[in-house]
């Protein structure tokens, strides 16, 4: 009896479908690491743009609450398209129901549609305020009120939900896809949903490319007034303009990364639905396994690239988020002169002017500096009378204070003690020692007693020292 011998294909042997297995799950291992550690980080940065916004008062602006609007579509692509995708990658296949794949698809098409009706809205906006000029910027409520661009935003997301609740009907057919880690449409579906989708993304961003062109076009100078009192009129619309205008260019970027990002994916989709579509039976595409991945991947990231660009662009925002997170406030701090003592509340600082004034030679800068510290008027000095207070004004000082004609002679003896004794020295009186803390500057030394001279109209004789010896 002659013996069968059935050969097998090396890559079917058990070795190596053992090889394959144990790769295939470190590889799943560490995809499942890298997508929990984007979800927790993705949605910790969303939710601190909008509690950073929500809770600053000057903050809850229309362009602020449309990027806040960004960041809540940010979380519902997170909740339901990363976190499935986590799970798919988990457990290997996806273990949840048609009916949960079905819904999967429906938030990826609502979350691409919606987010660029987002940058469409906030691009409409502040192409209008360009337009418009520092009217509309300043007095914005009368052109686009926060109410009106409320009701638009609801409008659009009714055509999000429309667009995407079309995926439920049984003519478009889902599944899961292993490579991309989520579900997606298959083929044979119609052609038309793929084409009335593509007029709808086109229409979106035509939109935005026009508001791209008016927020990057070019300035005009505007002259200053001579006029004074219109300075800081003229300065409060110059910067209301310069922040329109940044704002605007964040829409920009933030469109640039998007389409950047989550455009290969897009179009991946598109493609692969029109080659597969019923009215292109016999044509077919398939997508290698490492783009499929790579691609699905840049998706993911978008997310958390987001409230990154919109937190480093937005620095008055970061600096709240700092300040709250790490208990710090970041006030500009009190530049003044400090002088040589302070006594409590006995005086009161005097803060400089300076004042912005127009000529013929065009604007310059008037200081009107005053004493960093001057006493208050009701001020009382204090009772009490400091040892340095108490000494003796010297001698020189009395008599420069006096007329030379109102000082009589004086006659010193050449035996005399030219140190004056203690019952000579004069006691200061209270108001006199008010007087000398108010003239005597504080951080003068002490002075030593002096000699009294003689004064005998234009001549004046030297004391004599204790032994009838001049010095």
């Amino acid at each position: 009896m002659a013996i069968t011998v059935e050969y097998v294909p090396e890559e079917d042997t058990l070795a190596i479908v053992t090889i394959k297995e144990t790769q295939s799950a470190s590889l799943r291992t560490t995809n499942a690491i890298l997508i929990a550690a984007l979800l927790v980080s993705s949605y910790f940065l969303n939710v601190l743009f909008i509690v950073a916004v929500l809770i600053t008062k000057s903050f809850r602006t229309t362009i602020y609450l449309m990027y806040c609007h960004l960041s809540f579509v940010n979380i519902i692509d997170l909740s339901f398209n990363i976190f499935f995708a986590l799970i798919f990658v988990a457990n290997g296949n996806w273990n949840m129901s048609n009916g949960w794949c079905t819904f999967n698809v429906a938030i990826q098409e609502f979350v691409h549609l919606h987010t660029l009706f987002v940058l469409m809205i906030i691009g409409a906006e502040r192409a209008l305020g360009i337009i418009l000029g520092p009217e509309y910027v300043t007095h914005g409520h009368k052109y686009l009120s926060g109410l009106r661009i409320t009701g638009v935003s609801t409008i659009l997301s009714f055509v999000s939900i429309s667009f995407a609740s079309a995926v439920f009907m049984n003519v478009i057919p889902t599944k899961p896809f292993r490579n991309r880690y989520v579900c997606g449409i298959d083929g044979g579906g119609p052609i038309g949903y793929v084409i009335a989708r593509l007029v709808v993304y086109f229409g979106c961003l035509a939109v935005i490319l026009v508001a791209c062109g008016a927020i990057l076009q070019k300035r005009t100078a505007a002259s200053i007034s001579p006029n004074t009192q219109e300075y800081a009129e003229f300065i409060k619309r110059n910067r209301a303009m310069q922040e329109h205008r940044s704002r605007g260019k964040l829409m920009i970027l933030i469109t640039c990364v998007f389409l950047c990002i989550e455009g290969p994916y897009i179009t991946m989709c598109f493609f692969y639905e029109s080659y597969n579509s019923r009215e292109f039976s016999e044509v077919s595409i398939e997508y290698p396994q490492d783009a499929d991945t790579l691609i699905t991947w840049l998706k993911f990231v978008f997310p958390l690239i987001c409230p990154i660009i919109m937190l480093s662009w937005c620095n008055d925002v970061w600096t709240k988020v700092k300040e709250v997170m790490c208990c710090r406030s970041y006030d500009p701090p009190t530049i003044g002169h400090m002088p040589g003592y302070r006594d409590n509340s006995d005086v009161s600082p005097a803060s400089s002017v300076m004042t912005v004034v127009g000529g013929e030679n065009g604007p310059r800068i008037k200081s009107e500096a005053s004493p960093s510290y001057q006493l208050r008027p009701n001020w009382n000095p204090s009772p009490s009378v400091t040892s340095y207070e108490s000494d003796p004004p010297s001698s020189v000082t009395q008599e420069t204070n006096l007329p030379i004609t109102s000082i009589p002679p004086v006659s010193v003896p050449a035996s005399a003690n030219c140190t004056p004794s203690p019952s000579e020295t004069p006691k200061p009186r209270a108001q006199d020692a008010g007087k000398a803390r108010s003239s005597v500057p504080s951080k003068i030394p002490r002075q030593i007693p002096q000699f009294k001279t003689k004064r005998n109209n234009s001549k004046t004789k030297r004391p004599h020292a204790p032994g009838g010896k001049a010095m």
